[in-house]
Formats: C-alpha cells, structure tokens, sequence
C-alpha cells in the first residue's frame, strides 16, 4: 500500500525563515517515516500567490495536495498541520481534508501543537529553556484569534505561572492578551529588560514588523517606556523538540 504524508502549514513569503521552520519539520518527518512520501501545502491564499509570483514556486492547497496524493496512487494519506492551535485555520483544513476521507484506504489527521494537556505542559517546557538575563521579562509573541481556540495563549501563560514563571508573558498581535495588556503586566513586575520572541512557526512578517520592526511595533512600543529590549527572530518550527512534538502527533494519526 502506498503512504503519503501530507504536511499542511499556513506558509510564508519569507524564504529564510520557511527553509529553516516548515522546510526543517518536513525533512525530519521524511527522515522520520521514510516509507512515506511527503507533501506539502499551504492555506494562505496570498502567501501562495505571492510565492508563485516572486520564486515561481507553486505550493498546492489542500484540495490540490490531495488530489496530487491520489494522482500518484497514495492509498494511506495522513495530514499533519503546524498549526499552533486549533482555531480557525486548522477547522477549515479539516473541513477540506475530510471530504477526501472515502477516497483514500485509510485517511487520519494529526493534531496541531497545543491540544492535549500534556502538549501544554511540554511547550512550556521549550519555552523555560529560552535565555534570558537576570530580571528580564520574556514575551512571546503568539498569532491570535477571534475563535474560542484563542484561550490557549491565556493557558499556555497559566501553565508557566504555574510552575513559577512569572516572568514568561504569552501576548497575541491579533487576540487576547494583547500587547497592551501585557505591558501592564510587565510594567507591575519591575522589570528594567524584556526579550521578544515569536510564538509561532515561522519569524515572518508579524516577528519581523509587528515584534521587531522600526515603527510601531512591540520593540518600540517597549522601548518608549523605557525597557531595554532584545528581539529574536528565530520560529518554533526551528527548535528540535517543537519538531518531536508534531511527529508524535503524526505517529499517533498513523495507521496501526
């Protein structure tokens, strides 16, 4: 039976940071199960297009993953997301991959990064090992988003108070906790340095602008009041134990 692994990812246009994240989790799932063949796709629209017309690389969707999958006689797909969370992004690719759940032998679909409790409690054990100097707050800089998966980012932060880590903030460009809010938290814990760092797969465009960039951004927003502040422009998909996490999710998605 042929097997095919299909790796679904929200993409971006920054080649740098999609070699070293999305590229490096594919590689380890190919190193990973090396009787399946891998694919992958993206579900930014614009990001595709963008891609096409700047590198001339045409990445599928899921819809055209798929069919791609079944051209080529794959009998057992599995979908695997890099998804940070189970919102909206990762409902709507369920959405389109189940539809091909009857043309395939067997068909499964892993889970995104933080979804069980134990996946909770091993990102925060990635996270704690993040450098930092003595009295420095660390911010992540999450996604965000208006679905009620958007609580994870407020979980994620109680897991690592939890476990006596005050000093790690979990804040979103795009949901709650936003920056502001986590400024104030900050500014109660009488931190004199903060450390930036993306709390997503790839450093693109919202690590590179909206975290690190020159105007209007978290590192000046900081700046402004003060903070002496440090930008990392590195993404999950970069860090080993991140990639370990999304194969024993994929594992588990695997026929028996």
């Amino acid at each position: 039976m042929k097997k095919g692994i299909l790796v679904v990812s929200f993409g971006t246009t920054y080649r740098d940071t999609r070699e070293k994240t999305i590229g490096a989790i594919e590689e380890k799932i190919r190193a990973s199960f090396p009787e399946y063949r891998i694919y992958r796709a993206f579900t930014s629209k614009i990001v595709r297009s963008r891609i096409e017309e700047a590198e001339g690389i045409r990445v599928p969707d899921v819809k055209s993953a798929l069919e791609q999958m079944l051209a080529d006689g794959i009998e057992a797909a599995v979908v695997q997301p890099t998804h940070i969370i189970d919102g909206i992004e990762n409902e709507l690719m369920k959405e389109e991959a189940k539809k091909y759940r009857d043309r395939f032998r067997y068909f499964g679909i892993g889970e995104p990064l933080l979804k069980s409790e134990e996946d909770y409690e091993i990102v925060a054990d990635i996270l704690e090992q993040e450098r930092k100097e003595k009295g420095q707050a660390v911010v992540f800089m999450g996604h965000g988003s208006e679905h009620f998966a958007n609580a994870s980012y407020r979980r994620l932060q109680k897991v690592l108070h939890g476990r006596g880590r005050k000093d790690y903030y979990i804040s979103t460009v795009e949901g709650k906790p936003d920056i502001h809010e986590t400024l104030g938290q900050v500014s109660s814990g009488g931190y004199r340095s903060v450390s930036l760092i993306p709390f997503m797969i790839v450093a693109g465009d919202h690590a590179k602008n909206d975290m690190a960039g020159e105007e209007n951004s978290w590192c000046q927003l900081f700046r402004t009041q003060g903070y002496r502040v440090q930008c990392r422009l590195k993404g999950l998909g970069e860090n080993p134990a991140v990639q370990e996490l999304f194969i024993s999710h994929l594992r588990r998605a695997l026929p028996r």
